[in-house]
């Protein structure tokens, strides 16, 4: 196998307006092919609909007060001056909670994995509303029990375009999150595929709850496999 050609420098931004739609098209062309993503989001998942959705999401911020989402881009500089979204990361910072509960109600926000962020009757066109409910909001049930009442920071969404895997743009994004959250002193939690166990565990999260989805129970799946969401927990360090 060919050695890949260097990696041009990478640069982390602050994404804005401009940049949410780019990055929702991003999410929906890395997770398409996914099983999962298919049934929970279904064939129209990256029509311009959806994405206009996921950009408008993209663009949300919390409703309790003192907390705030972040969206990070990973691009490179090309000489033009023009830039070329290579990833892009968010996160979500809770700095006030009373007994695990978000102002009265289950958080707004999805687990990671570019998977989530949407809420009842915003799921998109085409959603299976049954498998986004039991997987998103069963696992905010299992975040809100793994923080124990206590301010965090999570992991909403990470994705690395297809060409540029592999080759620590990923690894970027997290430490970029997790720096911020060590400074706040907040713990950290997320939602994990298969694929991205051994990445998260390397920064000290480990499992709090697997989540096994028959993925052939539910409209859309017939004939598909079981998929496994693991929501993950790191402690705050001190």
């Amino acid at each position: 196998m060919a050695a890949s050609s260097p990696l041009p420098p990478i640069t982390l931004l602050p994404a804005s307006a401009p940049d949410f739609y780019p990055i929702a098209a991003l999410e929906a062309h890395v997770f398409y092919s996914e099983e999962f993503s298919a049934v929970a989001f279904g064939p129209t998942r990256d029509s311009r609909g959806n994405l206009l959705l996921r950009e408008k999401t993209l663009a949300s911020q919390p409703k309790e007060k003192g907390s705030k989402n972040v969206i990070t881009k990973a691009v490179i500089l090309k000489e033009s001056g023009e830039e070329e979204l290579v990833g892009a990361a968010g996160w979500s910072f809770h700095l006030t909670r009373e007994d695990g509960v978000v102002n009265g109600e289950i958080g707004e926000e999805g687990i990671g994995d570019g998977k989530g962020e949407k809420k009842e009757n915003g799921w998109g066109e085409g959603a299976n509303v049954k498998l986004c409910e039991d997987v998103f909001l069963g696992a905010e049930k299992h975040i809100a029990r793994s923080t124990e009442g206590r301010s965090y920071a999570k992991l909403n969404t990470l994705v690395v375009s297809p060409e540029y895997q592999r080759r620590g743009i990923g690894k970027l994004l997290i430490e970029d999150g997790l720096k911020e959250a060590d400074r706040l002193g907040l713990q950290a939690v997320l939602g994990a595929s298969k694929e991205g166990l051994g990445l998260y565990k390397k920064y000290g999260f480990t499992e709090f709850e697997v989540m096994e989805v028959r993925l052939w129970e539910y409209e859309g799946g017939e004939g598909m496999g079981l998929d496994r969401h693991v929501v993950m927990h790191r402690p705050a360090v001190k």
